[in-house]
């Protein structure tokens, strides 16, 4: 039995990111820039008007008092989406919209709230009064300001969530080289399962996997297979090869402890699967099982729902993140409201709720009902309290890693 570090050492090392290839942008295909990006342009494009207001010669206005009001002739108006006007004259200024060129020689807008303008009978304004100097750049985007042309404009190992959408789309951007989204599949075994409307005698209901489904389609992340096999090695040895030929990870779940009908890693091994580990230190799923198929990896966890919430978001995701070329997903750091109490030498992953008191401090309570088979305690949970596996438990108001439900990272983020 080896430790969770250890475990996710090994998975880091044996998930070979996938290959990288000229993508289309899209935030919906779950896709990873797989090498820094820079921008071909400029953003914004040329210098212009961060408000409405008049676009004028800062050096102007230095003489400017409430004893002596400048008054500037107002030459004409700049909507957004004009052409800017080739020159400036000394004591001129120009009426400009929010996004709109400034004219050449303006380095500076004075904002429509805070100018005193003279207008004709129409409402078309006349002369600008100012009573006080203005500032170089005051109210002005430089070009470039947001965006240097050649400038970095995404990281390797960024995700192409909705942010970077923008970023891309406001540098005109089209495609970029790009890892694509792992596939995934589930294969859940026991002869128990059910997905009928009424169960028959013995039978329980197969939750794990519509649970899986949900959690992948949060994160983007496509689900080539889903499919339940009885405790039969044959049929799941076949539901695995089916799998392994879509999938470059297969999740599943049973089958994986030291009972008779716990054949599944036999199963691998039969098929020429090498198995990475088998039992981590952990609670809940220790017997849990990584594989892997070439570059195709598998892991099986144990069938109690728990065990399965635990595995999915403590060994998938982190295979994933690998697989997509991320960064590991940081940990946040909270202070236990109540004591935890854990056993040394197993890593605890507890159903927990986390919340920020009057001091912008992270507190968390594990939860009532920490066995690998109770659902309901999750439904209430926030997160997951994660407790060392060399320290045991913690004490009241001592420092420990959650985890949210979902991560925050992935495949959302900078990592």
């Amino acid at each position: 039995m080896i430790s969770y570090a250890a475990a996710l050492d090994i998975l880091a090392s044996a998930a070979t990111p996938l290959p990288a290839a000229n993508l289309p942008c899209s935030p919906a295909a779950g896709l990873t820039a797989a090498a820094d990006l820079a921008s071909s342009v400029a953003v914004p494009p040329f210098a212009n008007a961060a408000m409405d207001g008049f676009a004028l010669r800062s050096i102007d206005t230095q003489g400017a008092s409430a004893e002596a009001p400048l008054r500037l002739v107002v030459a004409g108006s700049i909507p957004a989406g004009s052409a800017a006007p080739a020159a400036t004259t000394a004591g001129v200024a120009w009426e400009i919209m929010t996004g709109a060129p400034l004219p050449a020689g303006c380095d500076a807008v004075v904002a429509v709230e805070r100018a005193e303008v003279q207008r004709d009978t129409a409402g078309r304004p006349q002369a600008l009064l100012l009573r006080e100097p203005l500032a170089a750049g005051r109210n002005r985007r430089d070009a470039g300001e947001d965006f240097r042309a050649g400038g970095r404009l995404l990281a390797a190992g960024r995700a192409i969530d909705a942010p970077a959408i923008m970023g891309l789309t406001a540098t005109g951007t089209t495609t970029l080289l790009a890892r694509p989204a792992p596939r995934v599949a589930v294969i859940a075994t026991g002869s128990e399962l059910s997905s009928a409307p009424t169960l028959g005698a013995g039978l329980i209901r197969d939750s794990n996997r519509p649970y899986l489904a949900a959690m992948l389609a949060q994160l983007q992340l496509p689900l080539t297979g889903s499919t339940a096999v009885a405790d039969e090695p044959a049929a799941f040895t076949q539901a695995l090869a089916t799998a392994l030929e879509a999938a470059d990870l297969v999740i599943t779940t049973g089958g994986v402890s030291a009972g008779r009908l716990d054949f599944v890693p036999a199963a691998i091994t039969a098929m020429g699967g090498e198995t990475l580990f088998h039992k981590v230190a952990i609670r809940p799923g220790k017997p849990l099982l990584a594989a892997r198929f070439g570059r195709r990896l598998v892991l099986a966890l144990p069938g109690n729902p728990m065990a399965v919430a635990v595995g999915l978001r403590f060994f998938v995701l982190p295979a994933l993140r690998a697989l997509a070329g991320r960064a590991p997903e940081p940990r946040l750091r909270a202070r236990a409201l109540d004591a935890i109490h854990s056993r040394k030498g197993l890593t605890f992953f507890a159903k927990a709720r986390a919340h920020l008191d009057a001091q912008a401090t992270l507190r968390v309570r594990a939860l009532p009902g920490q066995e690998s088979f109770r659902i309901a305690p999750l439904l209430a949970a926030n997160c997951w309290a994660i407790l060392d596996a060399a320290r045991g438990g913690v004490a009241a108001g001592e420092l420990l890693d959650v985890a949210p439900l979902l991560p925050g990272e992935f495949p959302a983020g900078d990592g």
